[in-house]
């Protein structure tokens, strides 16, 4: 772009961001960004099967992209934009109510959140409707009107941010990513509390704001996609949860609400044409030895030596840092201990250009890439032994949270699968068993309507959760406490913006619980003519700290919820999701619970 054409786009942007909070005031209930996992099941609870979730809104109707919307942070010199998929619903009542959700990553829906401004959402003009959730869960798409375009087209704010892991792991996760590769000053480091994409902050340490240096401490360099022929970013910039933007200086809220929507598994999926084609269960020694570029071999499975390829996800992932803190570098002792090696090893940022790929050194003769996004996570599995889409064309193994649109392309595939982790399988009761009517007869291949038995689903597939499960609750080992990698996810918001969160989440859980069981909602769903309890854990909640051993955040503590736990224990409780602080965890002795994750000294 021609310096001219940037102070244009500048200009444009700035324009956009004062005229956003006149449009905003007119309708809308909510402004989402971030992560992917509930973005079908919120669009659905803001449908509602054509009826408004306010009362007196009349019918609704609904709009999904076939391009990207903009996702535009106005806080660097050059305004950076991430890009995704959107869906609107809009209500009759005039004016109308409108929510909106654009799909991003985690911590891109976080940062967006809490920086100050608001990242804005914003499109030159309308992409025709995409239908991108299915027709048999809503009907097809229709095109908003010219008052609800111009919402977008004139850009509007981001009001709520959801995610998969907790605001406090969002900024550990941003500190580690846009801060110089190596250790900090906390006992029990791996060298990895920074990651090397910003060396003007120490390792793992998130910047304050000073005037002269927010520019060059609070902007990093983007981590590129290492999968080849792909443009896709991160973009790398800072953010505080209060206190005061790292980049503007504007002072930020007191205080935030973070409402709970529901529990998911994250799942390993890979091929099984070659060299992967017999595995099926693997271990956390196992992972961190592949993910870790330490052996990109199958004989890291105990399978016949060959070449793999590993498709990790970026390091500003919600995806990535649940399952780096479940399953790869988990948090030990306080302070900043770590157990295991982290997906990040070998990937040094200054030396292979911020992205990685075959180029980056990996044991054996496998290769590693990197994926933005879930969509070109699952992607690259799917064409990981596709000529000319990889330099090797051999199985690939790669991680997302189960949702049915998440792994739709690989669902019903004999030469695609899933595997247990530890022994237990992340969907079903048993992976070589078939207990519950939604499973697959062949162990291990995901789900579709097409592998479904004859009447499992007679309204559509995906459908109840009872027709699905045998005991009629979804995801028997996330529920039961013996699947380790798993996370809550979360919308993050507060004032009226929270109050409409909470709603759409509400609405939403019971599409969850009849028609499209992504995961197991956060609390008990009533009204229902299946009884839907609810998830009944939690997982510590612990002091998260940077490189320097600051505290980020307010300590844990129970009202209101605080404190990170994204590699918390995972504790049985008999009354639901608690916000209880866990003060002292001791490692159980019971075998029983040997699989319940690392214990925390918050």
């Amino acid at each position: 772009m021609s310096r001219m054409k940037s102070i244009f786009a500048v200009l444009v942007l700035t324009a956009i961001a004062g005229i956003v909070p006149q449009l905003q005031a007119q309708t809308l209930k909510v402004v989402i960004a971030g992560s992917s996992a509930m973005w079908q099941t919120l669009a659905l609870g803001a449908y509602n099967n054509g009826t408004s979730i306010v009362t007196g809104g009349g019918t609704t109707s609904h709009y999904t992209s076939t391009g990207n919307f903009n996702l535009t942070d106005t806080r660097s010199t050059v305004p950076t934009v991430d890009a995704g998929a959107i869906w609107i619903v809009w209500d009759s009542a005039s004016p109308a109510n409108v929510w909106a959700y654009i799909k991003v990553d985690s911590v891109v829906g976080v940062r967006c959140y809490f920086a100050a401004p608001h990242c804005n959402v914003n499109v030159a003009s309308f992409p025709a409707p995409g239908n991108q959730i299915s027709s048999t869960l809503w009907g097809a798409d229709a095109t908003p009107p010219a008052n609800i375009q111009a919402l977008f087209t004139g850009g509007t704010l981001v009001t709520v941010g959801a995610t998969d892991i907790r605001p406090e792991d969002a900024l550990f996760a941003t500190c580690r990513v846009n801060s110089t590769r190596g250790a900090g000053t906390g006992a029990g480091s791996d060298g990895l509390d920074g990651l090397g994409y910003n060396n003007n902050n120490n390792p793992g340490v998130c910047p304050a704001f000073n005037s002269g240096t927010a520019q060059a401490k609070g902007v990093g360099n983007s981590i590129l996609s290492g999968v080849p022929g792909s443009s896709s970013k991160a973009n790398v910039l800072a953010f505080n949860l209060t206190g005061t933007d790292p980049i503007s200086g504007t002072k930020l809220p007191a205080a935030f609400t973070v409402t709970n929507v529901g529990a998911a598994p994250i799942v390993f999926v890979h091929g099984r044409s070659n060299t992967l084609a017999n595995l099926s269960n693997a271990s956390e020694t196992q992972l961190q030895a592949v993910f870790s570029g330490t052996n990109c071999d199958a004989n890291a499975f105990g399978l016949p030596s060959g070449a793999i390829n590993i498709h990790l996800r970026e390091p500003l992932s919600g995806t990535m840092n649940t399952t780096e803190a479940t399953v790869f570098r988990r948090p030990t002792v306080y302070p900043n201990g770590v157990l295991g090696i982290s997906q990040e090893k070998g990937v040094d940022a200054d030396l292979h250009g911020f992205k990685l790929d075959n180029t980056t050194p990996c044991g054996g003769v496998g290769d590693r890439y990197r994926s933005i996004g879930t969509g070109q996570e699952v992607s690259s599995v799917l064409n990981s032994n596709v000529a000319g889409k990889f330099t090797q064309q051999k199985d690939g193994i790669g991680y997302t949270f189960f949702s049915y649109g998440n792994i739709v392309t690989l669902a019903n595939q004999p030469a695609f699968g899933y595997i247990t982790l530890n022994g237990v399988d992340p969907i079903f009761a048993s992976y070589g068993t078939t207990i519950d009517p939604g499973q697959p007869a062949t162990a291990g291949v995901l789900p579709a309507e097409a592998n479904l038995p004859a009447g499992t689903c007679p309204t559509g597939f995906p459908c109840d959760e009872a027709n699905i499960w045998k005991n009629g609750f979804s995801f028997p080992n996330l529920r039961n406490g013996t699947y380790r990698s798993w996370s809550l996810l979360r919308l993050v918001s507060t004032g009226v913006p929270s109050t409409n969160a909470v709603a759409l989440a509400k609405a939403s859980n019971k599409f969850v619980v009849t028609a499209i069981p992504d995961y197991v909602p956060a609390a008990a769903v009533a009204g229902l003519t299946t009884k839907e309890l609810g998830l009944k854990l939690l997982r510590s909640h612990y002091q998260q700290k940077d490189g320097n051993g600051t505290n980020l955040g307010a300590a844990p503590a129970n009202t209101p919820e605080k404190g990170g736990d994204m590699g918390g224990a995972i504790i049985p409780t008999t009354i639901g999701v608690t916000t209880e602080k866990q003060t002292q965890l001791i490692q159980s002795s019971s075998a029983d619970n040997s699989s319940l994750g690392p214990q925390i000294r918050p």
